[in-house]
């Protein structure tokens, strides 16, 4: 009974210190820099990219807390119990969800709004390091 409470307790602690990282987070400048660095991509599906602004800082954020949620993710994963996995893949996959639909709310248009509805679809994936032999 003892290591199932603890490794609840170890579970709510990794959630708890990147609840911790994402509402940490630093100045909107220092967010940009560090999502160039983890190499996301945004490629156009549909839609006008020229019309959407992609500094806008609430999806700065929303991507930058994605980029962070992978590093985390990436980082605390090797380190678990097979049972721990499960529960943490589950965690982490609702957390990216949420982030997805904070990420789709976000109003990246420029200027004033159209009479006329936009439709814009993008793709956003981080590219993968490419192995040198």
């Amino acid at each position: 009974m003892k290591t199932k409470k603890k490794l609840a307790k170890n579970m709510s602690e990794l959630v708890g210190s990147f609840q911790m990282l994402v509402k940490n987070k630093p100045p909107i400048n220092q967010m940009y820099e560090e999502i160039r660095m983890m190499k996301f991509r945004i490629r156009p599906l549909q839609g006008n990219v020229l019309s959407v602004n992609l500094n806008n800082e609430k999806f700065i954020e929303v991507l930058w807390s994605m980029g962070k949620l992978d590093e985390f993710y990436q980082s605390e994963f090797s380190s678990l119990t097979p049972k721990n996995k499960q529960l943490f893949i589950k965690i982490f996959e609702d957390l990216h969800i949420q982030f997805q639909e904070e990420l789709n709310r976000v109003n990246l248009l420029k200027g004033r709004y159209s009479k006329k509805p936009q439709t814009l679809e993008m793709e956003i994936y981080k590219e993968k390091n490419k192995k040198v032999n």
